[in-house]
């Protein structure tokens, strides 16, 4: 299958999908979705072999964890938990290398930002613009890569609230 073939099959899950969550067709459309992040998640741009597909998604996974336990709160037991995810998560980026952990890291930013995106989508009737708006959404999500989401963090980073200068 070519990457132009995965491509339209993402698409068409993702139009199934908005389709039945706006009420178009028949069934929730919870399948549909289903299908459709799974296909945006198989769809990552790069033929990786099994062993680094293994790889990135048990740091994936890691980096999940990670960012679970570091919450505010919850006192030794739950540092000391994070302290020992954040050793096999560096054990794990030394054996892949950088190039499989950032993969790792975007696949992580996709999901979450298409998890936000199906949870707004989920929240509110949908118009046949705000259904375009969603697809167009989608697809934009899909075409990310890892150097487009660091542009877009230093972007943030540094249009950020600045500190104020102290009082003299």
């Amino acid at each position: 299958m070519s990457e132009d073939d995965d491509t339209t099959a993402a698409e068409a899950s993702l139009r199934r999908a908005v389709e039945q969550l706006c009420g178009d067709g028949a069934g929730d459309g919870s399948e549909a979705a289903q299908e459709a992040v799974q296909a945006l998640a198989d769809g990552s741009g790069k033929a990786w072999t099994p062993e680094q597909e293994t790889q990135i998604r048990a740091m994936v996974e890691q980096i999940r964890k990670l960012r679970d336990l570091n919450r505010p709160g919850g006192g030794w037991w739950r540092r000391r938990r994070e302290w020992r995810a954040r050793e096999r998560l560096v054990d794990m980026m030394e054996a892949g290398g950088p190039e499989l952990l950032n993969e790792a890291e975007l696949r992580h930013w996709k999901s979450h930002a298409m998890v936000e995106l199906l949870l707004k989508f989920t929240d509110t009737a949908m118009k046949k613009d705000d259904t375009v708006e969603t697809l167009a959404r989608f697809e934009a999500l899909n075409a990310v890569t890892y150097e487009d989401y660091q542009q877009a963090k230093r972007a943030l980073a540094d249009s950020g609230p600045k500190r104020a200068e102290p009082i003299r």
